[in-house]
């Protein structure tokens, strides 16, 4: 799967993807989206905020009908090492629905105050997903 970042020209198709799966764009300014595409679609996207050696995965969405194909597990693995080459040590998510797609990919919920503070920074910690379950994964 290429993992390419999404240009400012490519930013409405990757809003409308998240739109269809459910998911809102707010606070992605200070992420650096990026999208895997298939002649001239986008199919899956992600983000990714940076704070240091600890990072926030936003977003991480596939189309309804690339959906239970592999391409989240592929998305999945090619944001990670996207990760990894930024040089993040750990990785954390919120998530109100897919706890179970990402616990069978190694990553542990934890409690908020286990959290790196780093992370307050992002305006998905505060009201944004409020209530979301928190996940992490150590590449370290």
């Amino acid at each position: 799967m290429q993992l390419e970042p999404i240009t400012s020209d490519q930013q409405s198709t990757f809003e409308q993807l998240l739109s269809a799966v459910g998911l809102g764009n707010e606070g992605l300014g200070t992420a650096q989206a990026y999208g895997c595409w298939q002649n001239g679609n986008l199919l899956a996207c992600g983000a990714l905020e940076v704070y240091g050696e600890v990072g926030l995965l936003r977003s991480v969405a596939v189309t309804p009908d690339h959906q239970n194909q592999g391409w989240g597990a592929a998305l999945l693995v090619a944001l990670e090492q996207q990760a990894r080459q930024q040089g993040l040590q750990t990785l954390y998510l919120l998530t109100t629905s897919a706890a179970k797609f990402f616990a069978a990919h190694g990553y542990q919920p934890i409690e908020r105050s286990e959290a790196d503070e780093r992370l307050h920074a992002s305006a998905q910690w505060g009201s944004i997903c409020s209530s979301a379950d928190l996940m992490v994964k150590q590449f370290v």
